[in-house]
């Protein structure tokens, strides 16, 4: 009898490992392997891609990839939780011009805490905030939630805007506008600084398989 029991406690306890070992769901950053984003801002197009699900440290996240031009240039981990969307780190490569050199850095960095990149359910009026380190450095201010329509090359949709308020990032001070649909994730993405303005519009979506 004590065997048995203890083969059903096993049993039970690997049901619980393996419904941990799952990354929730949320219609607002849809995040199966093979969801594919198609983004353009201004000239330049590249695309993001869940290329895989993995734990990093306690959580169970997607790793998000960056390819322009077939090559990746950045990454990211990123996790649902019951009251949002939270990012874990993030990997890029600059390319910049200094006295007619271009150079090229991989600079990496993970958030400490996590942080939240859309509360859910999104609702109008919400707000946020956030205040984490990532190697060595500051991301902190709030996030507030309105509603939007908006149009991009790959269609009309009904959006969330989430936009930053009083932001401090590595000690630049952006404004960041996201806008998230839902079935789809983020189709726009503002980025303002001083009088640089970048806009990110989505091109096409592609649905991920598992």
């Amino acid at each position: 009898m004590r065997v048995l029991f203890a083969c059903l406690l096993l049993s039970v306890m690997a049901i619980e490992l393996a419904a941990q070992d799952k990354l929730k769901e949320t219609p607002y950053y849809p995040l199966k392997v093979g969801t594919t984003w198609h983004y353009r801002a201004g000239d330049s197009k590249f695309t993001i891609r869940v290329v895989r699900h993995e734990k990093v440290g306690d959580a169970f996240c997607a790793l998000l990839e960056t390819t322009r031009d077939g090559k990746v240039v950045g990454s990211e981990h990123l996790t649902v939780a019951a009251d949002g969307v939270y990012r874990y780190d993030l990997a890029q490569r600059i390319r910049s011009i200094s006295d007619g050199k271009k150079t090229v850095a991989d600079v990496f960095g993970s958030f400490r805490p996590p942080m939240l990149l859309l509360k859910l359910p999104p609702k109008k009026g919400d707000s946020w905030k956030v205040d984490s380190q990532s190697d060595g450095k500051t991301f902190r201010g709030r996030f507030q939630v309105a509603e939007q329509e908006i149009t991009v090359p790959a269609g009309t949709y009904k959006t969330f805007r989430v936009t930053s308020q009083d932001l401090e990032v590595y000690s630049l001070k952006p404004i960041l506008t996201t806008f998230f649909a839902a079935g789809v994730g983020m189709v726009k993405q503002i980025i303002e600084m001083g009088d640089a303005k970048i806009e990110i519009e989505l091109e096409k979506f592609e649905t991920g398989g598992k």
